[in-house]
């Protein structure tokens, strides 16, 4: 059992579907009910009524896996150690993963999703005039997806809970099977000559009216604040181990 929570924009869709083609394997994603696998959105679960499920689904001989399920780590975390479930954080380059977000902003808000851009002026307006940064659209969007990926990660990390990197995982087969505890018995077709990578939020389709962020002048200025951590992109990546 495992919960490899992720704040989104790093292949969990695809991690998700090659696991859910698996003999055996019970998979929730984007969900915080384990039992009904709803959306985020719908009646939820407790964590530990989440944990609680998945340890009755391991009874029942199911693989329960869940990803992606937005628990604060800070409660999630020792849940699941309580109940002896695996908890790590999946994680990719962050920079990668700021991009991803920021796609995803720029669509919702385009497409008029009023708490996406709500949002974003909350986290990011009160924060870049002082930092010599325009507040445009593009940049508050930036900075809204970098604060966004970067705190829920940091807030991960400090639980001191172990790191998959997505870009290992999904190049990696024995890492892949260890992480997962997928038996050498069971074929993963992503490793056999069917790889798949789905729902990638960077792509470009609708955000042409969009003029480019300052992304470099953000990634560089704009401070992470994760309860006594404060932080910069390029520090966490350094934190991860991804180069510069």
């Amino acid at each position: 059992m495992i919960v490899a929570e992720s704040i989104g924009f790093a292949a969990t869709h695809t991690i998700s579907s090659i696991l859910a083609e698996l003999p055996g394997f019970r998979v929730t994603h984007g969900s915080q009910n384990f039992e009904t696998a709803g959306a985020i959105g719908t009646p939820a679960q407790t964590p530990e009524d989440f944990a609680a499920s998945m340890v009755a689904a391991g009874d029942r001989g199911e693989r329960p896996v869940a990803l992606h399920t937005l628990f604060d780590p800070r409660r999630m975390q020792p849940v699941c150690a309580g109940q002896g479930i695996r908890y790590a954080l999946l994680l990719r380059d962050p920079q990668a993963q700021v991009e991803s977000c920021y796609a995803w902003a720029a669509k919702k808000t385009l497409d008029g999703d009023e708490s996406t851009f709500v949002s974003a002026m909350k986290s990011a307006l009160p924060v870049l005039p002082g930092l010599g940064i325009r507040a445009t659209l593009p940049n508050l969007l930036y900075a809204y997806a970098l604060n966004h990926v970067c705190q829920f990660n940091v807030v991960g990390l400090d639980t001191g809970a172990p790191v998959l990197k997505m870009e290992e995982l999904l190049s990696d087969e024995a890492l892949f099977r260890d992480a997962f505890d997928v038996g050498a018995e069971a074929e993963i077709p992503h490793f056999s000559g069917e790889a798949r990578h789905l729902a990638s939020h960077r792509a470009r389709e609708g955000l042409e009216a969009l003029a480019a962020p300052e992304r470099a002048t953000i990634r560089a200025l704009f401070p992470v604040r994760a309860g006594a951590t404060v932080t910069t992109l390029a520090e966490l990546g350094t934190r991860l181990g991804y180069a510069a």
